[in-house]
């Protein structure tokens, strides 16, 4: 008796576990699109995002203008150069990005503010590393 009542029971249990899969059929999978190619020109003006250091903690999110426009805006200063260092800090009681920007062929590097709130140059100094005396024996 116990062996026809084990049997009912998964039997049961086996109807029951196919009805619920043919009223909840599997979803079909979702077609994959490939994305469309883009070209080589927009790929090459795409600039990836760069660390900023913080003279203190917190002053990244007190900026109304981002790194990265900051940078161009530094960038258009400078024609031909490259940014060596990105650092927010505040200089005069004014919150500014400075950047160190290298150009190929020039001794030293020019040291580009631009003002964090409102996007604009504030200064582009060149800066030049003295050169060490011999010693003399």
């Amino acid at each position: 008796m116990t062996r026809r009542t084990t049997f009912s029971a998964l039997a049961l249990a086996v109807l029951l576990a196919g009805s619920a899969a043919a009223q909840n059929p599997p979803a079909p999978p979702k077609p994959v699109t490939p994305k469309p190619a883009q070209p080589a020109a927009a790929m090459a003006t795409h600039k990836p995002s760069h660390r900023v250091r913080e003279a203190k903690p917190g002053l990244l999110k007190k900026a109304k203008i981002t790194p990265d426009a900051a940078e161009q805006t530094a960038l258009a200063a400078v024609p031909g150069g490259s940014v060596t260092a990105r650092k927010i800090e505040t200089e005069k009681g004014v919150l500014v990005y400075a950047f160190n920007i290298k150009t190929t062929g020039m001794e030293g590097y020019n040291r580009v503010t631009v003002d964090a709130t409102t996007g604009a140059l504030v200064a582009n100094t060149h800066k030049t590393t003295p050169k060490k005396a011999p010693k003399k024996p």
